[in-house]
C-alpha cells in the first residue's frame, strides 16, 4: 500500500488542469526552439503573471492569491512538463527564489516596487 504524504482537493486538481493546460498549449510547442535558443521570451512571465501563476505564495494585498504551498507544488510539478529545464527553472526561480525574499524581508516600499509588478510578470 502506497502511503499519500498530501491530500490534494478538487480545488488543486482544477489548478492542475488549467496549468497543465497553460503549460501544454503556451511552453511545451516551443520549448525545442527555446532551448537552441538558450533564452525564453519576457511574455512568458506576463503571461503567467496574467494567469496568476505567480501569485499562490503571497498576500492578495500585493497581487498574490495566498492561495499556499500545495498549489505552488502544483504549479512547479506541471510546469516541468513543458519539455525544457531551462524555462521551468527560469519561471520557477522567478517564483522560488527572486520574490519570496521580497515578501519576508522587503519593506513596504520595496513590496510595491518589486513584488507588486513580479507577481504581475512585469518585472523580472
Amino acid at each position: 500500500m502506497t502511503q499519500r504524504f498530501f491530500i490534494f482537493s478538487d480545488e488543486h486538481d482544477a489548478y492542475r488542469q488549467s496549468v497543465r493546460a497553460f503549460v501544454s498549449k503556451e511552453l511545451a510547442p516551443h520549448a525545442e526552439e527555446w532551448e537552441r535558443a538558450e533564452d525564453f521570451p519576457d511574455d512568458t512571465f506576463r503571461r503567467m503573471g496574467q494567469l496568476g501563476l505567480f501569485g499562490n505564495k503571497f498576500e492578495e494585498r500585493y497581487g498574490g492569491t495566498g492561495a499556499g504551498a500545495l498549489f505552488e507544488a502544483v504549479l512547479v510539478e506541471e510546469l516541468a512538463r513543458c519539455g525544457s529545464g531551462g524555462v521551468a527553472a527560469g519561471l520557477g526561480a522567478h517564483a522560488q527564489i527572486a520574490l519570496p525574499p521580497i515578501a519576508s524581508f522587503g519593506t513596504e516600499e520595496q513590496k510595491q516596487r518589486w513584488l507588486v509588478p513580479g507577481i504581475k510578470g512585469d518585472q523580472i
